[in-house]
């Protein structure tokens, strides 16, 4: 759906306003799945063939695209530094849940490192808005 407006906005109000065109209110509420308000305007929801037929026709709407299955693009024990040949010990491990320690964003970060990834899609519509000397890659 692109950036989030200026102003006062609820971008989970506006999704269940949008949701309502094209699917029957009383069914709406089960419909939707997330509301994403942070990082983009953007909604996931279950929808028939049909319904999403209609969203995409919705004024505001950008894209509508099925969800699928990503390939990872981290793994754990190579991203942490981690050599393979540890000796593993399930008993111990699978209590110990791994959590995400948030340094910050830098643009130099090996994550960031779009090298192989294809061009921007024409069809995007979306903003980057990083700020002053901000670097954007793919």
């Amino acid at each position: 759906m692109g950036s989030l407006p200026e102003g006062e906005y609820s971008p989970s109000v506006h999704h269940s306003q949008i949701i309502n065109q094209v699917i029957h209110p009383s069914f709406s509420s089960q419909a939707l799945i997330q509301s994403y308000t942070r990082s983009f305007n953007g909604f996931a929801a279950y929808l028939s063939e049909e319904e999403k037929r209609k969203l995409t026709g919705v004024a505001g709407v950008v894209s509508v695209f099925q969800c699928q299955k990503s390939q990872l693009q981290t793994r754990s024990w190579d991203f942490m530094g981690l050599p393979s040949s540890i000796k593993r010990r399930p008993a111990i491990e699978s209590d110990i849940i791994v959590g995400v320690i948030d340094t910050g964003i830098w643009p130099e970060s090996e994550s960031f490192n779009d090298e192989g990834f294809g061009h921007i899609p024409a069809k995007w519509k979306g903003v980057c808005d990083g700020g002053e000397g901000f670097v954007y890659n793919k």
